[in-house]
């Protein structure tokens, strides 16, 4: 008997996306965790400048640079279900909160390298016609993909303190 497949609810959707960028310790993970995200026409918008899909892309690298881990928390979320999908899971508006804490393989005296991204996202995520179905029955298949994309986010350095732990570099840098 076929079982069906669930999709996650959009904001769950939406955070396991970011999360796999943040994560992405690859060139090739980083490009296959935004082409699982992104539709290929995504209008984007960083701090207020808008960028191509390109050129978010090559943000994301630089961002993840020699990364040895990350780690995400999301603070807050809303979700806005397309009313004209009713309580559809597959389309629709998602903000998300969150912060990063990426830690460099680099070393500087001995001592990591860590930052802190704090961004708020809003995205419009719908079904993507230019993905396809795959040719085996009953298999995962998830055609949603983000059309606009729209955040605004800050990176400050992290500094080890004595205890071992990250603090924000300056008093200036603290939320």
């Amino acid at each position: 008997m076929a079982t069906a497949v669930l999709l996650p609810k959009l904001t769950d959707w939406v955070q396991n996306h970011i999360t796999a960028i943040i994560e992405a310790k690859t060139t090739h993970d980083l490009h296959d965790a935004v082409n699982r995200f992104l539709n290929q026409h995504a209008m984007i918008t960083v701090n207020g400048a808008h960028i191509s899909r390109a050129e978010f892309v090559k943000q994301l690298k630089a961002e993840n640079f020699a990364e040895e881990k990350a780690t995400i928390t999301f603070n807050d979320s809303i979700e806005v279900p397309d009313s004209r999908e009713g309580e559809s899971i597959t389309a629709g508006t998602v903000g998300v909160f969150y912060t990063a804490i990426i830690t460099s393989a680099h070393l500087i005296h001995g001592i990591p390298t860590s930052k802190q991204v704090i961004a708020s996202l809003n995205v419009v995520v719908a079904p993507d016609p230019s993905v396809h179905k795959p040719p085996m029955p009953n298999g995962y298949y998830d055609p949603r993909r983000v059309t606009s994309l729209n955040e605004v986010r800050v990176e400050r350095p992290l500094k080890l303190t004595p205890s071992g732990t990250s603090a924000p570099a300056t008093a200036e840098a603290c939320c």
